[in-house]
């Protein structure tokens, strides 16, 4: 069965990524929250193999994640109501990271690079997070920034290769979503976000099995 999720799930992500190239709305309202619903569905059938912290809080992540793709794809725009989603679906990712059993240390080094890197990066957004919603949407991004850049440090603190891909994944799938959106906007925008995207999702879910 975990094997024909997956397939399902590979299939319902190329195909969403068909129906943005041809503006398919109605099945782009499908498919987007769809793929997420199989990912979950994979998660579930995992909570039985790992510590209770880590399954519940990663389903929650997940759980939260469905909900700012919601809220990102409908007509009006609801960005902050889908930062926050994301923000609270990072923060049960933190949490299961985290109280992951058998995490070790992350290198001072690691640890300065990546918080650099994060640093860098919203300074390089700054002017047009300003520019689309003043001080109020640069404290969102700030904390947002904050947050995912947690995320990765602890994936790395897990010391789970798993967990450390999707990590980066989703890191470099919303840093793809910000460029495009304060700061210039991208040719395979649609590409570069969602394949990392749901790579990174997936893989969460697929730890629940596989660590």
């Amino acid at each position: 069965m975990l094997l024909s999720l997956s397939f399902l799930t590979m299939f319902l992500g190329v195909f969403y990524l068909f129906a943005v190239e041809k503006q398919y709305r109605s099945w782009m309202y499908i498919l987007k929250p769809g793929t997420m619903v199989i990912i979950i569905f994979i998660a579930i059938l995992g909570l039985g193999n790992v510590s209770f912290t880590y399954g519940w809080w990663i389903l929650a992540g997940l759980l939260f994640s469905i909900f700012g793709d919601i809220f990102l794809m409908l007509p009006r725009d609801r960005f902050v109501y889908g930062l926050v989603s994301f923000l609270a679906g990072h923060v049960c990712y933190v949490v299961a990271f985290w109280y992951f059993p058998g995490g070790g240390s992350v290198s001072i080094w690691i640890s300065g690079a990546l918080f650099l890197v994060a640093i860098l990066y919203l300074m390089k957004l700054s002017k047009g997070v300003v520019n689309s919603g003043g001080s109020v949407l640069f404290l969102a991004v700030t904390a947002y920034v904050t947050i995912i850049t947690a995320m990765v440090w602890t994936a790395l603190y897990s010391q789970q290769p798993l967990i450390i891909a999707g990590a980066i994944l989703f890191f470099f799938s919303d840093a793809i979503l910000a460029w495009d959106r304060f700061v210039g906007k991208l040719t395979y925008r649609n590409f570069l976000v969602m394949i990392p995207y749901y790579l990174a999702q997936y893989l969460f879910a697929i730890s629940l099995h596989w660590i």
